[in-house]
């Protein structure tokens, strides 16, 4: 079954690890853009190693392209409670976003994560998103 939904809001999840929103994220992009959860956590930790992906204190945007995915998802999940330690240089994380773009993408859906991308430099637009 194909969902058409772009934006996938997830408020207040409960985790108080890295490992567990990898999972839950894993699992929302195999049922939602067909990769495995291997292949996600894969994907995300290789972004993270080339560079930061925290966008604003507490906030994290990591983001890939891949010819696998079957149609691009944006992810919000705000935590309930901080993730004390995402890696080495992260701390204190409240909000994952994540952008998951498919190769080839229609250039409408790509202005539309373009759109949401720019609003996120506004320190209220995020606060909202946290809350």
């Amino acid at each position: 079954m194909k969902d058409d939904q772009l934006f996938h809001i997830y408020p207040k999840k409960g985790f108080s690890s890295k490992e567990e929103v990898l999972a839950f994220l894993g699992r929302k992009s195999q049922q939602l853009v067909g990769i495995s959860v291997t292949e996600f956590k894969n994907q995300l930790l290789k972004r993270e190693k080339q560079g930061s992906i925290e966008i604003a204190p507490g906030v994290l945007l990591p983001h890939f392209e891949s010819a696998s995915f079957t149609q691009s998802k944006v992810f919000v999940l705000s935590l309930k409670s901080e993730v004390e330690d995402w890696n080495q240089e992260i701390h204190k994380t409240k909000l994952v976003i994540v952008i998951l773009l498919k190769a080839e993408e229609e250039k409408a859906i790509k202005q539309e994560i373009a759109a949401f991308t720019r609003k996120l430099a506004d320190d209220n637009f995020l606060d909202e998103l946290m809350n």
